[in-house]
């Protein structure tokens, strides 16, 4: 089942991309801007599929990490004035559409899924328990907001998750074990057994565990204990190494549905907060690797540089809930990070190009033409497309080493 979805994952990025090239394409078709080449994945080369009657090349090459569409002179030096199909000579509001033109796409297909979705009925598909914040967001919500909304019910007791050769795992506490007593006594919370733990150091203590019996729901079993208690001895740091939370459980009748006007507004609204959250985790990275407090934070980043295969862990965590409506629903996530991502001012990308061409054109206006930016803007491009690239197959790498460890 994980290679379909290694499969899956990668069908959709290459299908978000594609859309996101093809408008570039496709508008500079329509502004008359000659494209010579359109790169299915970068180089190395791999083999020329044809050629269009407009003169395109498709070619076909080796990385599937991204796509590419290079535009007739949009680089060179030496310009004919007179070329009409030269990206270079073409109005100012001509290379804004051209190059912000996917970037637009990539939104709006969001926001058409995310309309039609809360028009229909869709339920979250994970809870963001990593990056903190207060944004709202339906599709992926925080924790606090998934018990505000119901989607998440606190239950009785406590949840264990012993650490690898801890005192908790020796004694034989399971992942999701359920603590309901311990030395005879009712433990509402993670703040109370710590605090019972830590006056009982260094003496032998009793805990009753509630252990998950696989037997089929409808058959008579007597082997399936409804618990089990175990003895230990808390003699380290008075703790038994084990991480602690709130049994919680999942509401699986819960789903969003809304009618045409509202669905527009929560369509809108997971777009802004999505983009918004795909910021804010492309920053934490950041901070963390060129600015970390701890060396273990800059290790935690590089090893969090997961996309777009990071959509394995999604559908790993992910509720119960239709295959394709997780497809489409990770679909506009993917589609709104690629969108982000093209407006983050790094050379190579969309927002950093149009914004050289503005600083470009106004300089042009002041001082007529004397002013060519093009050799800087030539070799800042080439630059950074390599930095993208050897970033991508950093990104690739950190994937494939998940899974497999997984």
């Amino acid at each position: 089942m994980i290679i379909i979805w290694i499969l899956i994952a990668i069908l959709m990025f290459c299908l978000i991309v594609i859309i996101h090239e093809l408008w570039h394409f496709l508008a500079a078709r329509f502004f008359g801007v000659k494209v010579e080449e359109f790169w299915i994945w970068i180089p190395p080369f791999a083999k020329k599929l044809f050629t269009d009657k407009k003169g395109t090349t498709f070619t076909l090459n080796w990385l599937p990490l991204w796509w590419f569409v290079r535009l007739k002179w949009e680089n060179n030096i030496d310009l004919k004035k007179d070329d009409n199909e030269s990206f270079s000579n073409k109005s100012y509001f001509a290379k804004t559409i051209i190059l912000l033109w996917g970037v637009f796409m990539n939104f709006l297909l969001a926001w058409i899924i995310f309309s039609v979705l809360f028009f229909v009925w869709v339920k979250p598909i994970w809870i963001n328990s990593q990056i903190q914040t207060d944004l709202d967001i339906k599709i992926i919500p925080n924790m606090q907001q998934a018990l505000e909304s119901w989607l998440l019910e606190k239950k009785q007791w406590i949840v264990l998750y012993p650490i690898k050769n801890s005192i908790a795992e020796k004694s034989w506490i399971k992942k999701w074990d359920i603590l309901l007593k311990i030395n005879n006594k009712k433990v509402e919370s993670p703040e109370k057994l710590i605090k019972f733990i830590w006056k009982n150091s260094w003496k032998e203590i009793s805990i009753r565990l509630s252990k998950e019996c696989f037997c089929p729901k409808w058959a008579i079993c007597k082997l399936c204990n409804p618990y089990i208690d175990i003895k230990l001895i808390v003699w380290e740091n008075w703790k038994i190494w084990s991480y602690l939370s709130d049994n919680l459980v999942i509401n699986k009748d819960f789903e969003y549905k809304y009618w045409v006007i509202d669905s527009i507004k929560y369509w809108f609204l997971e777009t802004y907060n999505q983009s918004l959250l795909t910021i804010k985790w492309i920053s934490i990275l950041w901070k963390n690797i060129f600015n970390p407090e701890k060396l273990e934070d800059r290790e935690e980043a590089v090893k969090n540089m997961k996309w777009p295969i990071w959509i394995l862990e999604l559908v790993a965590k992910a509720f119960e809930i239709h295959w394709l409506k997780i497809v489409i629903i990770l679909s506009a996530i993917i589609s709104i990070n690629l969108g982000v991502f093209n407006l983050l001012p790094i050379p190579a990308l969309d927002w950093w190009r149009w914004l050289l061409i503005t600083i470009s054109t106004f300089l042009k206006k002041i001082f007529w033409e004397k002013v060519n930016t093009q050799f800087f803007e030539n070799y800042m491009h080439v630059l950074f497309f390599i930095v993208l690239i050897a970033l991508s197959l950093i990104i690739w790498y950190n994937d494939i080493i998940n899974i497999i460890k997984r």
